[in-house]
């Protein structure tokens, strides 16, 4: 008779009738209070009407009587997860697995379980023994898709997203996740396909308009990639991801105040988001109307935010580690980044990793690189300890850096994409210094220095322009090395053209109105000369439109400005600048990578200093490698400067066969020498010796 009643109750769960099953089970237990089936029933009814706790100790009493079934002890991995205890939730499910080894069902929650606890890799191999138990599962190829991209296997995720597209290819869902797969694994054509597919399903679906604006962005189809993210906005205003990604396809193109207007309204939608504040203080940069001070009190309203917030959140047991004397042991120097890869910061940074004195300093790097390479490995062999901290929150990565008891933590990124400032904010090391990647202060007055050097930092008025103490660098505030070899240098191209070419190779965010003005008075001034630029945007020819009206307005005809897309390879864009003569370096942002590439391939390079950091970088390059000559007085100067050159052709060849070799035997290019310097610095800080 009980069996019935329980077949009845077994019954009435499945069909959702969980009052009537756990009538009939209270029933039998009143008389069999052991029954292993009827606790089984009474705790799914438990755990399916929201009361995973309820349901545990029952199916355990299950168990205990018998009743260890693959289903129950499913049911109380289930259970136990919802409950938050992950370990023992992971437990039900192998032993549900060991007693049904084709179990799909376990396998699965034993990867949701597992994913939930950060353990990616295994999460994927137990959703991969889901779907080849049950290949029609769909839900089960999603998570499958979905964890192996949260663990950056971005490739073996699209192809996932593809085999479930295969099976239901008018679904717009899938056509969306295999799109956006294919954005994050960098297969951009098959992004653009893929995504316009699902928009012609759901054509006001400001997700997809939005994801098709990035891939947009990341092919160079900056005019297309803007068009997406004003529909997305016009769909949903307050969409803070299309705010954004209109921001950054503006500043793409060069249209820096509509680009900070977008930014501030990403800002106002998402005003916790560190990211948001950060583009926006990077864009301020750009701004030449913008004052040294006005742009110092933007980052420090920023700092003062966020120290006043961490300082409300954080621990007093998480507070700034004292100094540790170092009674003859290696200073510990913790740099952190996500440009540990094939990116401009390598070609500063890598020389002196390789350069640092080991029996002396002791090297850490905290690495937030997304997408690893070549150069990361480079990175990674050249250091001590390395730490992947992609995953880790602030407060993780914090508590880490304090484990690791280091003397002095490096910022590498400043206010750049995907920052850790948030965890310097927390102060867990007792010295910590901003350098290279960033032009102008973090506003966190939690970083004690910023390494510069006395031309890009003046002594006097920068000072009081930055949260953190200026420690200048005898020798120049830079190392470079390329990351490859480079070709030879070409002859100057007037030589065989009749006329002089300058040029510049920086992003179009750093062509500003005014530099327009100046570069144009340049051409205007030297009949018959050219203006070449290079940038990956210039593949639009929405941007080239822009770009020839902006120097029309100023009497230049569209023959005079060449404009050509980004190159696919390094030698390429390197022997690119074998097309100019000479090189024009914009401001108030003067290019780094550029200016040395420039220089590198025997191109002169002309600056207009300015008045904060970043529109010193050239004259700081120039100083170093004593060409002081090409560093102008001011405007009118510059013309004269470019004028001169550009009557002087034997002096244009002779640079180029004596740049490079300039350049090799200065202080740019002496890693021990910097490396030396860099370490004094380190070591004074340390050890609170005065710095001179």
């Amino acid at each position: 008779m009980s069996t019935d009643v329980l077949d009845e109750a077994t019954r009435c769960l499945a069909v959702g009738d969980l009052n009537r099953a756990r009538g009939l089970a209270e029933g039998v237990l009143a008389v069999a209070s052991g029954e292993p089936r009827a606790l089984f029933v009474l705790g799914s009814a438990a755990a399916l009407s929201g009361s995973p706790a309820e349901a545990i100790p029952l199916f355990r009493r299950s168990i205990a009587s018998g009743g260890a079934t693959p289903e129950l002890l499913h049911n109380l991995g289930l259970a136990l997860h919802q409950t938050g205890d992950l370990v023992e939730a992971e437990r039900g499910f192998v032993a549900a697995i060991l007693r049904a080894p084709r179990f799909a069902e376990a396998y699965h929650s034993l990867g949701v379980t597992l994913a939930a606890g950060g353990r990616g890799e295994d999460a994927a191999a137990a959703f991969q023994r889901a779907v080849e138990e049950r290949p029609d599962w769909v839900e089960a190829w999603l998570n499958l898709a979905a964890t192996l991209g949260a663990n950056n296997r971005p490739q073996a995720a699209f192809a996932v997203y593809r085999d479930v597209l295969d099976r239901h290819p008018h679904n717009p869902r899938f056509q969306f996740l295999a799109g956006t797969a294919a954005l994050t694994a960098d297969i951009l054509e098959e992004a653009d396909r893929l995504l316009r597919q699902a928009l012609l399903r759901t054509p006001r679906d400001p997700g997809i308009l939005n994801n098709l604006g990035l891939a947009l962005n990341r092919m160079g189809r900056i005019g297309e990639s803007v068009h997406m993210f004003r529909q997305a906005i016009t769909i949903r205003a307050d969409y803070a991801e299309a705010w954004f990604g209109l921001a950054a396809a503006l500043d793409a193109q060069g249209d820096s105040q509509a680009a900070l207007e977008a930014y501030r309204t990403a800002a106002d939608l998402r005003p916790d988001d560190p990211g948001n504040d950060s583009n926006r203080l990077m864009m301020l940069n750009y701004r030449a109307e913008l004052s040294a001070a006005a742009l110092f009190g933007a980052h420090r309203d920023w700092g003062r935010r966020t120290e006043a917030r961490v300082a409300a959140t954080v621990p007093v047991a998480a507070a700034t580690p004292q100094r540790s004397p170092l009674d003859g042991r290696r200073l510990r120097i913790g740099y952190v980044s996500p440009d540990f890869r094939l990116h401009s910061v390598a070609m500063f940074l890598l020389p002196l990793l390789e350069a640092h004195d080991r029996s002396q300093v002791e090297l850490f790097a905290y690495s937030n690189v997304e997408t690893p390479d070549a150069v990361t490995d480079h990175v990674r062999r050249s250091v001590d300890w390395w730490r992947d901290c992609r995953h880790l929150s602030d407060d993780e990565l914090a508590a880490r850096i304090r484990a690791d008891a280091i003397d002095l933590l490096v910022d590498l990124t400043g206010h750049t994409a995907r920052n850790r400032l948030e965890v310097f904010a927390r102060k867990p090391a007792p010295v910590q210094v901003s350098w290279l990647g960033y032009p102008a202060t973090t506003g966190l007055a939690t970083i004690d220095a910023r390494f510069t050097d006395a031309v890009a930092d003046p002594p006097g008025a920068s000072d009081g322009h930055h949260s953190e103490r200026l420690v200048r660098l005898d020798g120049g505030f830079l190392c470079y090395r390329p990351l490859s070899p480079a070709p030879d240098p070409a002859a100057p191209p007037c030589l065989t053209n009749g006329f002089v070419t300058f040029g510049s190779f920086n992003t179009l965010n750093k062509l500003t109105p005014a530099v327009a003005a100046l570069w144009a008075r340049v051409l205007n001034a030297i009949p018959e000369s050219r203006l070449l630029l290079k940038a990956g945007p210039l593949a639009d020819s929405s941007v080239r439109k822009r770009l020839h009206a902006l120097f029309a307005a100023h009497g230049l005809e569209p023959g005079r400005v060449v404009l050509r897309a980004r190159l696919p390879d390094n030698n390429g864009h390197l022997n690119a600048y074998g097309l100019m003569d000479v090189a024009l370096d914009p401001f108030p942002y003067n290019g780094t990578t550029t200016s040395c590439e420039a220089l590198w391939m025997g191109v002169p390079l002309l600056t207009l200093p300015g008045d904060r950091h970043a529109a010193r970088v050239g004259a700081s390059l120039l100083t170093v490698i004593g060409r002081p000559d090409l560093i102008a007085a001011d405007e009118e100067d510059f013309v004269r400067k470019a004028i001169a050159l550009a009557a002087d052709p034997r002096r244009l060849a002779d640079d180029r066969k004596s740049l490079r070799p300039t350049m090799r035997n200065a202080r740019l290019c002496n890693a021990p020498a910097f490396a030396r310097e860099f370490e004094r610095a380190c070591f004074a800080l340390a050890q609170r010796v005065p710095l001179r």
